[in-house]
């Protein structure tokens, strides 16, 4: 019997996974964890996908009032959504893609701090963004630009962490990016709000 080399055993993994679909993603920092915690910074490893003209999520606990501890390590994301219609948010490129007419399980610790002191975009005054907002979760084809509104949660309003479980469903593409977004929860449309997220689980393939 002929033994397998490395270079043909890798080839032949390689060759498995791209016909048959990548059954666990782990993300890259997936509790947001800085060395130094501060506002408007992107935590490393992922990307921001907020309003050009708008400053980048924070990195929590510390800034604008906030002094909620983290649900795991000692640091997590905030995001916010603003009165003059725009919203925070970060994404990353995964290591794989979520294939088309699957399904995946993934989680998420959402949380609400009930202080979040800024400057309303409006008024030019500082403002307490305090709002409940949802997550949305996006889909993302990097080459195509193809996206898809994969998940979102319902309202946060809560200063206590939540475990939120989703199911992703693709059914326009493959996509190799996730975006998690804040949006205005129903009825707090251009309101400013926060929403506090921590924890991110692997995105794990529950169905072909």
């Amino acid at each position: 019997m002929k033994k397998t080399t490395p270079v043909v055993a890798i080839m032949l993994v390689f060759l498995y996974l791209r016909g048959h679909g990548q059954d666990v993603f782990t993300l890259q920092n997936p509790s947001f964890e800085e060395d130094d915690r501060e506002c408007c910074t992107v935590p490393k490893g992922w990307m921001d996908m907020g309003a050009g003209k708008e400053s980048p999520p924070d990195i929590q606990p510390g800034s604008f009032n906030v002094v909620m501890r983290a649900q795991d390590g000692k640091q997590y994301l905030g995001l916010v959504v603003r009165d003059n219609n725009t919203w925070e948010g970060v994404g990353q490129k995964l290591d794989g893609s979520l294939k088309k007419d699957s399904s995946y399980r993934f989680s998420v610790y959402l949380g609400r701090s009930n202080a979040y002191q800024s400057m309303s975009r409006v008024t030019g005054k500082e403002a307490n963004f305090n709002a409940p907002t949802i997550l949305k979760i996006w889909g993302v084809n990097s080459e195509t630009r193809e996206e898809e509104l994969l998940a979102e949660s319902s309202a946060v309003s809560h200063s206590l962490w939540t475990l939120f479980t989703f199911t992703l469903n693709p059914t326009v593409a493959d996509f190799d990016e996730i975006d998690l977004m804040a949006y205005y929860a129903p009825g707090f449309e251009q309101k400013n709000g926060n929403l506090l997220i921590d924890n991110c689980s692997d995105i794990e393939k529950i169905s072909n």
